[in-house]
C-alpha cells in the first residue's frame, strides 16, 4: 500500500484481494506500507477498520488461525498500527502483528504457531 490511506481505502484493498480469482482463505498475509500517509486515520477510524475487517474474517479450512503481518517503517504511523494490532486481537480470527522490517514479518509468518 502506498499513497494517502484511509480506513475505507484499506478495506477496499482487502475486498479487491478477496475478489481476485487466485484468492485463498488459507494463506497468511503480508502487507507492506511504503510512502504512505496514515495521517487521515484516527483512533476511531482504526476501531471501525478492525470491526469491518472482522466481518470479512473467515477461518481457514483446517481451523488454524491465519496470520497477517503489516510492515511499516514510518515512525509516525507506529502508534496507530500498534493500537490496531492490540484492538484486533479481541475481534479478529486472524492474528495480526505490526513490524518495522519485512525480514522480521516474514520470519514471524513462516515461524511456528504461538
Amino acid at each position: 500500500m502506498s499513497g494517502r490511506l484511509t480506513a475505507n481505502v484499506m478495506v477496499g484493498i482487502v475486498l479487491a484481494a478477496r475478489a481476485d480469482a487466485g484468492w485463498s482463505n488459507d494463506y497468511n498475509f503480508l502487507t507492506i506500507i511504503t510512502n504512505a500517509s496514515l495521517a487521515d486515520v484516527s483512533a476511531d477510524d482504526t476501531a471501525t477498520l478492525v470491526h469491518q475487517l472482522a466481518e470479512l474474517d473467515t477461518p481457514r479450512a483446517d481451523g488454524k488461525r491465519k496470520r497477517a503481518a503489516v510492515v511499516c517503517s514510518d515512525e509516525m504511523a507506529a502508534g496507530l498500527l500498534v493500537y490496531y494490532e492490540l484492538h484486533s486481537r479481541t475481534e479478529r480470527m486472524t492474528d495480526e502483528r505490526f513490524f518495522r522490517s519485512e525480514a522480521a514479518a516474514r520470519a514471524w509468518l513462516t515461524g511456528p504457531a504461538d
